[in-house]
C-alpha cells in the first residue's frame, strides 16, 4: 500500500437545503510532511468531533482503488483525492482483507484500524446528491478509521506497511453486518467484533444496541 494523497480541511459553514451546516468534509490535498497527533493530522480539524473525531477516529483513510468504480457509478470524471472526506487516499487498501486491530506504519507513525466509516448527510451535501449516503452504504466501500498509537509525520508517497495482523473481523464484514444487522449471520459478526480491544467505542455501543434489538 502507498499514500497517494494527504488531505486536510478546517470547518466551513455552508448552506444546504435551507439550513446552515458546519462541516470539514471539503478536504484538499497538501504537500510536504505533516505532523500527526493523537487526534488529527496537522491542518485538519473535525467540525463535529463527537461524531467524526476523537482518538478512535483521528485519521480516515479511503482506497484510491475505489475511485475508478465511483467515476463509473456516478458518471463523473472530476473525482480527486479527498473527495469522500478522507485524510489519506491510499492505493491497495482493501476492506475485505483489512481487519479491525490491524496495525500499519506510515512514515514514522503507527496506527491501528478501529472501524469502518458510516456515511452521513455530509456526503449528500458534498456531492449535492441526497442519494449518496445510501449508495455509499450499498457500495460496501467504507474506508477505515484509524487510531494513532505512535505520533510522528507522514507525506504523500510514503509506503504503508502492515506491522501487525489481527484475527478480528474484516472491515467489510463488520460494515455489512452493522448496516444490515437483521440477518443471524450479521449478528454473529457483530458479536465477534466486540471482542476487539481496538474497536471504536462509539461503534461498540451501536453494536450492543443492534444486538439487543
Amino acid at each position: 500500500m502507498k499514500i497517494i494523497s494527504v488531505n486536510v480541511a478546517k470547518p466551513r459553514v455552508v448552506e444546504y437545503q435551507g439550513r446552515k451546516v458546519r462541516s470539514s468534509i471539503w478536504k484538499e490535498p497538501v504537500s510536504g510532511r505533516l505532523a500527526v497527533s493523537e487526534t488529527n493530522i496537522d491542518g485538519d480539524r473535525q467540525a463535529t468531533a463527537v461524531i467524526h473525531g476523537g482518538i478512535h477516529k483521528a485519521v480516515y483513510a479511503y482506497s484510491h482503488d475505489h475511485y475508478a468504480w465511483w467515476a463509473s457509478e456516478l458518471q463523473r470524471q472530476d473525482l480527486t483525492p479527498g473527495m469522500f472526506g478522507e485524510n489519506l487516499t491510499i492505493s491497495g487498501l482493501d476492506e475485505s482483507v483489512s481487519r479491525i486491530g490491524d496495525q500499519w506504519k506510515f512514515g514514522d507513525i503507527r496506527l491501528v484500524i478501529t472501524g469502518p466509516r458510516i456515511p452521513c448527510s455530509n456526503l449528500a451535501m458534498k456531492f449535492n446528491d441526497k442519494t449518496l449516503p445510501r449508495r455509499f452504504s450499498e457500495s460496501g466501500r467504507p474506508g477505515v478509521y484509524l487510531r494513532v498509537l505512535e505520533t510522528g509525520s507522514l507525506a504523500a508517497g510514503d509506503s504503508v506497511e502492515q506491522i501487525e495482523s489481527s484475527d478480528g473481523v474484516t472491515v467489510a464484514a463488520l460494515y455489512g453486518a452493522y448496516t444490515r444487522p437483521i440477518d443471524p449471520a450479521a449478528q454473529a459478526v457483530l458479536a465477534e467484533a466486540l471482542n476487539s480491544p481496538f474497536l471504536d467505542p462509539d461503534m461498540a455501543e451501536g453494536i450492543r444496541k443492534r444486538l439487543k434489538t
